[in-house]
């Protein structure tokens, strides 16, 4: 049986061989990780779906595979092996033949034992869009042992430190990095001996039934294999091709919607992949071409933020300090700068009467077990902002300019922001509709732990569709907010204060939260945002009204 390269992700179809976790006579399961591909964007782990055992490996380490092409070969447990595609096949007319099952005869009795193999253990990926690190400390040394799942070094990313794990057990037997460095995704960084799972002892594999002369079909198959496709040139893109206008043009959405945003029509470019198939690379490989047509006209302005003018020499007006941004502050100003220059954006501004249910509140927290989770301001907010999320559902979507489409969230992550010492990071409450109040302080106070300790992951601070920051705490009686893109809205609350109150004919002192509402005006009218911080108004000025709604 061949095991052949299966599709890696969405728009991806081709990759180089990073690493083969497999060798000829090892026994692998269903599910095991048998190679690691290496594309542009991340380190990609490959499993098989059957048990079996391996043959002979066909692609090897740095060579480049596309999905459909021969890895390696192997046969299912309990059927005879199946001959290298290397080796030349025996004709019927060869005698010697059967005398070579003789030794293995009492392979099948042997026990299985361990064995081990050196391998160069890359930087796997750590999460969509993240293609390097920093290494924050590394927790092995040559010679150390580890065991499978152990920590063998801790890295940063923008937002979040994530343990490097041992794929097995093993030993260190090279250490290629050390705290500080920073890493790109696929780089080695170890080299490991590790043990796999248990093999044969027998080398040869043996045949399941009496000797046999070999079957007349393989007898042609002596040449190489055809299966892998040779390579198409990329230097033929830039020349317009014409494709059948009965089919489809062959290329996966991430090459499409590339292509939508270069503006480049895919029937110009001609496909390298398999069957005519359109990559990314034949993209790069079309512009690349016309750019060189095209060369001596001007290059266009690059699009996106106006590039920042050099700074003066403040060290001619007195003494300076410079100081390295850290790399989550480089990202906060990054995702900051990139939504300013996309989202127009406009902040609404409004108080809420929170009088009743600061006092209830209040009274719920004094009767709450010493150590239980404290049920805030920002927690009422939560399922506040869930009911008029779901009475305005264009809140809780997002823009997509290239398609021109809105899309509606069918579901309510809200995210928290923390101020950190590091920075300002945003963990998710997912499925905010499905929890109770309790449920939600609970896990407030569990991801703000987290994240003052840098112990969030990444998949904690992503998925969001909506944001609340809220700086009662710290002070301040209104700010602007800027949208935690691509969601398109985001609810800030200052600090809270008692003023006078024209109620029942007379004036009273209440206790007034004001409310800061940012939101993109692509998607959301002014009118909208008023009728918004109304209902977010109605909501919090009554504490029945809160229950009820939520």
């Amino acid at each position: 049986m061949e095991f052949r390269l299966p599709e890696l992700a969405e728009g991806i179809d081709s990759g180089t061989v990073a690493e083969v976790l497999v060798s000829p006579g090892m026994t692998v399961k269903a599910g095991d990780e048998v190679l690691k591909i290496e594309t542009d964007k991340a380190t990609i782990p490959v499993t098989i779906s059957t048990d079996g055992t391996v043959d002979s490996i066909v692609a090897k380490v740095g060579s480049k595979v596309s999905t459909g092409d021969v890895v390696f070969t192997y046969h299912a447990a309990g059927s005879a092996p199946q001959k290298p595609t290397s080796a030349p096949t025996p004709t019927a007319s060869a005698k010697p033949a059967p005398a070579a099952p003789v030794a293995p005869a009492a392979a099948p009795a042997a026990p299985a034992q361990p064995t081990s193999k050196t391998v160069e253990f890359a930087v796997p990926e750590l999460g969509d869009g993240i293609s390097s690190a920093k290494v924050s400390r590394v927790n092995v040394e040559v010679g150390a042992s580890f065991q499978a799942k152990s920590s063998l070094m801790e890295v940063e990313t923008d937002k979040a430190n994530i343990s490097v794990e041992a794929p097995a057990n093993g030993k260190v037997q090279e250490v290629r990095v050390k705290a500080g460095d920073t890493v790109e995704i696929g780089s080695v960084v170890f080299v490991l001996v590790l043990e796999s799972a248990g093999a044969p002892v027998a080398a040869a594999p043996a045949p399941a039934a009496p000797p046999k002369p070999a079957p007349v079909a393989p007898v042609a198959a002596a040449p190489a294999p055809t299966a892998a496709p040779a390579p198409a040139s990329a230097a033929t893109n830039g020349v317009a091709v014409k494709h059948p206008a009965h089919l489809p043009i062959p290329a996966g959405p991430a090459t499409r919607r590339l292509a939508r945003e270069m503006g480049i029509e895919l029937a110009q470019v001609k496909g390298t992949g398999r069957g005519g198939r359109i990559t990314i690379d034949d993209l790069k490989a079309f512009v690349k071409t016309k750019m060189q047509q095209a060369k001596a006209a001007p290059a266009p302005a690059a699009a996106g933020p106006v590039a920042q003018p050099p700074l003066p020499d403040f060290a001619k007006y007195g003494t300076i300090e410079k100081q390295t941004v850290s790399k989550i502050r480089q990202t906060i100003a990054k995702n900051m700068t990139n939504t300013w220059s996309i989202c127009p954006m406009v902040t609404q501004f409004d108080k809420v009467d929170i009088t009743d249910l600061e006092a209830g509140r209040k009274r719920v927290v004094e009767s709450q077990p010493k150590g239980a989770a404290k049920i805030t301001m920002t927690v009422l907010a939560v399922k506040a902002v869930v009911a008029a999320l779901k009475a305005f559902p264009h809140f809780n979507s997002s823009f997509d300019m290239n398609s021109n489409e809105l899309i509606l969230k069918k579901y309510f992550h809200v995210g928290i922001a923390v101020d950190t010492d590091r920075g300002l990071v945003v963990p998710v409450i997912r499925d905010a509709d499905h929890k109770s109040i309790h449920d939600i302080a609970v896990e407030v106070q569990q991801l703000a732990e987290k994240a003052r300790s840098n112990q969030l992951t990444i998949d904690q601070m992503r998925g969001g569709t909506f944001t609340i920051t809220n700086l009662g705490g710290v002070g301040g009686t209104a700010f602007t907010p800027i949208v935690n893109w691509p969601e398109v809205a985001i609810l800030g609350m200052a600090r809270s204060y008692m003023e006078p109150v024209w109620r029942n004919g007379a004036f009273e002192p209440r206790l007034m939260l004001p409310l800061c509402l940012t939101y993109d005006h692509r998607v959301i009218d002014g009118a909208d945002g008023a009728r918004f911080t109304a209902k977010l108004n109605s909501i919090l000025s009554d504490p029945i009204r809160l229950l009820m709604e939520s």
